[in-house]
């Protein structure tokens, strides 16, 4: 029994000591995170999914920005190119039209010489038919040059008159088409006042 006693005690002094080598650990860490800790995380992914959200919408307002500037900036050269094309026009009818002029200052001059040529053969009483012929030309000439002066200038006119058509014609559509649902209230308006 000495035996036995002796292992009692020596098992309550393992036990004992056991008991104080638990006391002295600290408790086990909990198995995952916290509720707090889970709450961050899920706060954080969150706003980072609506960050994500705005980050996209933005790039998709931007290419749309850039597609609107492609499209302002094709309209703008084609305008520019409109407006070279129409210069060039101009330029061309211009020149035409003072190549034109010369040739009526030249034709008139031949006429006025011819015509004083022919006015002095008259006056020293010489007629000469050559002199006449030469005057008939120079009159014909000068209204050959005069009639293509004035095709010139309706053809300058015409050319300057266009652009301000066509616009002009594009704006009395956009108000026709505004004007018709317009007329079509107007109409239902009358139709029950006189009912």
């Amino acid at each position: 029994m000495s035996d036995i006693t002796e292992l009692e005690r020596r098992i309550t002094a393992a036990l004992d000591r056991i008991g104080r080598g638990l006391d002295g650990l600290a408790p086990p860490p909990p198995a995952g995170p916290g509720p707090e800790v889970l709450a961050k995380l899920e706060s954080a992914q969150a706003r980072i999914a609506g960050l994500e959200q705005e980050l996209s919408d933005e790039r998709l307002a931007n290419a749309q920005l850039e597609e609107r500037m492609k499209s302002v900036r094709e309209t703008a050269d084609r305008h520019a190119s409109a407006m070279d094309i129409q210069a060039y026009e101009q330029q061309k009818s211009t020149a035409k039209l003072d190549a034109d002029v010369q040739r009526l200052r030249r034709a008139s001059e031949d006429l006025r010489a011819s015509n004083l040529s022919l006015r002095a053969a008259i006056e020293q009483g010489l007629s000469d038919p050559h002199l006449i012929n030469k005057a008939m030309l120079a009159e014909l000439e000068t209204l050959r040059a005069a009639r293509s002066v004035e095709s010139a200038q309706a053809d300058a006119i015409l050319a300057a008159l266009e652009p301000l058509v066509k616009r002009a014609a594009q704006e009395d559509v956009q108000p026709a088409q505004m004007a018709q649902p317009i007329e079509i209230a107007q109409s239902a308006e009358q139709e029950n006042s006189n009912a």
